[in-house]
């Protein structure tokens, strides 16, 4: 055997003549080979001006000095190619990227990508698990994007899976958000990881928010379990946050307005107050400011019927007002029957 196995080195022969002749060709060989760089990986046509000791990894039909080459190592030694045939399993460097490359069967491939493919788990600052199969321990993680938008995607296999991100304390769940058993959007809450409360759920098919349901079934659903009332509470720095500040409106057998505040209740209309409700209880209807218990600025139509059909004057009781459309005059209950504005029956 006149050449080494594995990189083709020559070996010197006994009484060979001009040894330094084959020593030198074998470390140039080697100078190639060792801590390997190549200039251009799938070369087709020799640089004009190629740099001394570079190396080009051949395409498969390469033209000019390199034709016939196909696949082989082109080296500048010299002033002069030199082509050497890398085996399965050479390593090179690129030197326009820094990427390491590997040879096999005759094409060289990406080390890393192929390397970190179905791994069985990655740990940055810490060990991963079966479950967590990447684990990450620093003060942040940063995902940018590339030019353009990012998106981090979290997909499960059917709707009745989860697909959420979950936040702990010392490891114990504290709040988590996603696709949780269902297709809807929901955040769910916990004080010791255990026991959990939903707060919200978004259903996907309508848009609808739900607080309290998980079955909204308008744009804004408010629903409190149970016999306690639901209710929305509105405050701000002037009100206090406690729970007798500010506003309520709510729910609970009945329907409540709640003003904990002693300031007054606008309703309106084209940006303008039509009834307001002054602290003391005072109402204007037309007025902001109302002086008497009912203050109505402008014109007052009460319920209109004929004598046959008036209602029942002890039914309404005392101070109710109608008008009787065949005596052309409003009458007034005295809590038993109806009267004439002067107090006589008509």
């Amino acid at each position: 055997m006149s050449n080494s196995a594995r990189l083709s080195l020559p070996y010197l022969m006994p009484a060979q003549a001009q040894k330094h002749v084959t020593h030198n060709a074998a470390l140039e060989r080697l100078d190639i080979l060792v801590q390997l760089t190549v200039e251009e990986f799938d070369a087709s046509a020799p640089p004009i001006t190629p740099v001394s000791g570079g190396v080009w990894a051949l395409g498969p039909a390469p033209s000019g000095d390199w034709d016939g080459h196909g696949g082989d190592l082109a080296a500048w030694l010299d002033n002069a190619w030199t082509f050497l045939t890398p085996a399965d399993g050479w390593t090179a460097v690129d030197k326009a990227t820094g990427a390491l490359r590997i040879c096999s069967g005759g094409t060289w491939t990406p080390m890393l990508p192929s390397a970190l493919d179905n791994m069985d788990g990655i740990g940055i600052g810490t060990t991963h698990d079966a479950t967590n199969r990447l684990a990450v321990a620093a003060a942040a993680s940063l995902l940018s994007h590339a030019g353009a938008g990012h998106q981090v995607k979290v997909n499960k296999a059917t709707a009745t899976d989860t697909a959420s991100l979950l936040f702990q304390t010392n490891w114990s769940g504290r709040a988590e958000m996603g696709t949780t058993g269902s297709d809807k959007f929901a955040v769910k809450v916990s004080a010791d990881g255990s026991a959990w409360t939903q707060a919200l759920v978004i259903d996907g098919a309508s848009g609808n928010v739900g607080f309290g349901t998980d079955a909204p079934n308008y744009a804004l659903h408010v629903h409190r379990p149970g016999g306690q009332g639901a209710a929305l509470q509105l405050t701000n720095g002037n009100s206090g946050a406690s729970a007798t500040d500010g506003f309520w409106f709510g729910y609970s057998n009945m329907a409540y307005f709640w003003n904990y505040e002693a300031s007054d209740i606008q309703f309106a209309t084209s940006n303008a107050a039509r009834l307001t409700i002054k602290a003391d209880g005072k109402v204007g209807i037309g007025t902001a400011a109302p002086t008497t218990t009912l203050d109505v600025a402008g014109p007052v139509r009460c319920g209109a019927y004929t004598t046959a059909a008036r209602p029942n004057a002890a039914t309404v009781g005392a101070g109710a007002m109608i008008f009787d459309t065949d005596l052309q005059k409003p009458l007034w209950s005295d809590g038993a029957i109806w009267r004439l504005a002067g107090g006589n029956a008509p």
